[in-house]
């Protein structure tokens, strides 16, 4: 898809919230309805889950959260020191991939997924701008379970900028404006007891 086509599709949408530089973000409530509810407990028992260690200062540090890589087969995705390699799409997401392509325009090739399973589990602060997804990358984050914070920041500053709380079945449209010129986390909130899965799609450049 264009990308003038993924900016008519868009314009049909709320306004989005405007962060500033150009960077716009979209917040889309009750995406799939009431299927969302067993796509989030299949996804839970289903993927293979996996918690890898990272290189912090020379120590090794398994991630807060654990992660999982699907895509098209074969399409490969590096960050934070680790590379995955998708081995292609569950059936169990084909409803969801195609309401968030219907939606936008965008037909993501990848998709990282994250379950975190209580409020202790994190995201640190960082940019989706590793080379392979190209200079301009979109970035669509659809959410499940749990309701928690998705904070921003103006990159090289350290005062957050803004706080959006995402809410189970609802999916987040970042421009690539954001991943330029803002960081996001999700930070540790110890009152959440429940699971929250995500899965930001995206396209990889081959």
């Amino acid at each position: 898809m264009t990308v003038n086509h993924t900016l008519s599709r868009l314009d049909s949408l709320p306004p989005p919230l405007e962060l500033g530089l150009g960077a716009r973000i979209w917040l889309i409530e009750r995406l799939l309805g009431p299927s969302a509810a067993a796509l989030f407990h299949t996804l839970c028992n289903e993927l293979p889950w996996e918690q890898p260690r990272v290189q912090v200062f020379g120590r090794s540090h398994p991630v807060p959260r654990l992660v999982c890589w699907l895509g098209d087969t074969g399409i490969t995705y590096r960050y934070s020191g680790l590379t995955h390699r998708a081995g292609g799409w569950p059936d169990s997401l084909t409803s969801l991939r195609r309401a968030v392509t219907a939606l936008t325009g965008l037909t993501p090739n990848g998709a990282l997924a994250n379950l975190y399973r209580d409020g202790d589990d994190t995201m640190g602060w960082h940019r989706d701008n590793e080379p392979e997804l190209g200079p301009a990358p979109w970035i669509l984050s659809y959410n499940l379970g749990a309701t928690r914070d998705f904070c921003l920041l103006r990159y090289g500053e350290h005062r957050q900028s803004h706080r959006l709380p995402l809410s189970h079945d609802s999916l987040l449209i970042m421009s690539p404006q954001v991943q330029r010129y803002y960081e996001h986390a999700l930070p540790r909130r110890r009152r959440v007891h429940e699971s929250r899965l995500n899965l930001t799609f995206r396209h990889i450049v081959t």
